[in-house]
């Protein structure tokens, strides 16, 4: 692999609180999404998303080369479960898959020359993007869209065409929706129009998990959802995200989200992007 570019950008000042990563190693590149929490635990910390990147990212950085796809689901699922059991918190989570560690990644295999999408992170090969968003996260964006329109509705005519124009320090429409967010960890590695991969430690061993072969010579990027346009170069991506940011501040219109741009954070999610030639 030869690396062209590489970028990973929590949205909070600190970057301790970064749930995105990324790793190349000598038989892998990768990017890891930490997954962000509805807990009412709280019993990770900082939180369950970067411990959830950490413990990933560690899998991968051990995994051999020749590992297959199945080997490697196995392995970051068997390391989250050593997680639980370490901080005796299994039981707990058998129950409650809100409190349970999440992460999504993409991993590209030099030697099996294919990239595996565990989850919701993106990947284009030589400019063409592969879809990846869920159904449940469609729903759930759409209804924090009505949500917002509808809080919008409710203030005076100048309040909201102020909420047009600026940042909102507060995003009082994923509150409101914040319950459904919770019970959508009960379709986590379940199959249906609602159901979706994510590593929680109780993966699907045989759930499908998309396969995009990649031949020497291609050029790869792998990114976070944290750019939701995502374009052949680093830069264009940014570009994209700080349109967004000025024209679709709430994120409720042209790309509709469970969480919009909040005055203070530099975006609206973490991000992670990584481009090279395979």
């Amino acid at each position: 692999m030869r690396i062209i570019e590489q970028f990973c950008q929590g949205k909070r000042s600190d970057q301790s609180r970064n749930e995105d990563g990324l790793i190349v190693t000598d038989g892998f590149a990768a990017v890891v999404d930490g997954v962000t929490s509805k807990s009412i635990r709280h019993l990770w910390q900082p939180s369950g998303g970067v411990v959830a990147k950490s413990l990933a990212l560690e899998t991968i950085a051990k995994m051999s080369a020749t590992s297959t796809m199945r080997e490697t689901q196995q392995a970051i699922d068997a390391r989250f479960q050593q997680a639980y059991h370490e901080r005796d918190y299994y039981d707990i989570l058998t129950r409650e898959p809100i409190e349970r560690l999440q992460a999504n990644t993409v991993i590209y295999s030099a030697y099996h020359r294919e990239a595996w999408l565990f989850g919701d992170c993106q990947i284009m090969v030589n400019g063409q993007q592969i879809p990846t968003v869920k159904r449940v996260d469609e729903l759930l964006g759409e209804l924090r869209a009505f949500t917002a329109l509808a809080l919008r509705k409710q203030q005076s005519s100048a309040s909201t065409a102020e909420a047009g124009s600026a940042l909102n320090s507060s995003d009082p429409a994923r509150d409101m929706i914040l319950p459904f967010l919770r019970l959508q960890s009960r379709f986590a590695n379940v199959r249906g129009p609602y159901g979706y991969f994510v590593f929680d430690g109780f993966t699907d061993p045989t759930y499908p998990i998309r396969t995009v072969p990649v031949n020497p010579g291609d050029e790869v990027a792998l990114a976070s959802d944290g750019y939701p346009i995502l374009r052949p170069t680093l830069s264009a991506s940014e570009s994209e995200l700080q349109r967004l940011k000025r024209d679709d501040p709430e994120l409720i219109n042209e790309y509709q989200s469970t969480k919009g741009f909040v005055k203070g954070y530099d975006s609206f999610d973490d991000r992670t992007y990584l481009r090279f030639i395979a």
